[in-house]
């Protein structure tokens, strides 16, 4: 009986196994399709030069276990553009967890502001401001300061930065986290792999990101 259910076990693992192998199949061959529809450069394996480009930025430096896959890019004169999907894992064994989600990234000389990284708000940060630990606000946008956390080494830069319009733009934009630095930008929401279908939202929603980026500098 003991046997039986190892076997049993066994082969529910190497059924799940197979599934995710086909589903991560099933998606490189849409997104192939898109990047060839929007006339743009699929790379299945991704890019250790694009990879090597953001090993600064705090999401590419999470965990272990680290993996960029399926790298659709495009060039401009102005800007090259990159939507992957990333994967990481934090913890080990029983209590480990793998965060996959899509990431835009811009590589531009055009983006000339100070690093900062900005993401959704959670009840954890709000405790942790009861005890001093506290981010970026803006007294003049209270919905902006409660949706977000943002951090930077250049206080006085990045409230320069993050005019009214800046601010009202991210409040339109929930969930989103960005990270920035002198000639990059990342564009995510944490544990959200963007489908097939809307590929060219968001790829949109990285040129908007962008040109909010470069018009206000």
């Amino acid at each position: 009986m003991a046997v039986l259910i190892v076997i049993g076990v066994f082969a529910i693992i190497g059924v799940l196994i197979g599934i995710s192998a086909w589903l991560d199949r099933k998606r490189g061959e849409e997104l192939k399709k898109v990047a060839d529809e929007l006339g743009l450069t699929f790379l299945p394996e991704g890019s250790s030069e694009l990879a090597e480009r953001l090993s600064a930025f705090a999401l590419f430096n999470s965990g272990h276990g680290r993996k960029q896959a399926r790298l659709i890019q495009g060039e401009s004169d102005e800007v090259t553009i990159s939507i992957f999907d990333y994967q990481y894992t934090t913890g080990s064994g029983k209590q480990s967890q793998t965060h996959r989600q899509s990431v835009a990234a811009m590589c531009s000389s055009e983006i000339q502001i100070p690093d900062f990284t900005l993401r959704a708000e959670h009840m954890w940060d709000k405790l942790g401001g009861l005890i001093g630990m506290s981010d970026i606000n803006f007294d003049s946008h209270p919905t902006f300061s409660g949706m977000f956390v943002l951090k930077g080494s250049n206080e006085e830069a990045i409230r320069k930065f993050f005019t009214p319009a800046v601010l009202t733009f991210f409040e339109r934009h929930k969930g989103a986290s960005v990270e920035a630095a002198q000639g990059a930008l990342i564009f995510y929401q944490p544990g959200r792999k963007v489908a097939a279908r809307e590929i060219r939202d968001f790829l949109s929603q990285a040129y908007e990101i962008y040109g909010v980026v470069v018009d206000n500098r």
